[in-house]
């Protein structure tokens, strides 16, 4: 929640968010997060794997929003927001022709998100 509500600028760029935008964006991504965690803090087996499942839904949202743009280009649409909101924050990754590069912030979520998944497999497979 920090990333959303505490200016880190370059890593972030809060200002170019109006309060009810990251208000939806609040609603939209932590309650999910908690359900998960409730999901692993359960005894049933079954819960633990609807926690896994929903992550790898959480995982493939991010391929298509970062990933997928990064590397191929596509789709356009998603270029309007990320001029708005993250033209000005920090990114490392190399520009590849005129797409969209995934930022600091969002290059650390597939990270969490990947090792996350790492996780809850060998949890669930061992």
């Amino acid at each position: 929640m920090v990333i959303d509500f505490v200016n880190l600028y370059p890593f972030n760029d809060i200002h170019s968010r109006d309060k009810r935008l990251r208000k939806y964006e609040v609603l939209g991504n932590y309650p999910p997060l908690v359900v998960i965690a409730v999901c692993f803090f359960s005894n049933s087996v079954i819960w633990h794997w609807v926690g896994f499942i929903m992550t790898s839904i959480i995982m493939v949202m991010h391929l298509f929003a970062w990933w997928i743009p990064y590397f191929t280009g596509f789709p356009n649409q998603v270029r309007r927001d990320y001029e708005k909101y993250f033209s000005k924050t920090f990114k490392f990754l190399p520009a590849i022709k005129k797409h969209i590069i995934s930022d600091a912030e969002h290059v650390g979520v597939g990270v969490l998100l990947s090792a996350t998944l790492v996780v809850q497999s060998i949890y669930l497979l061992s």
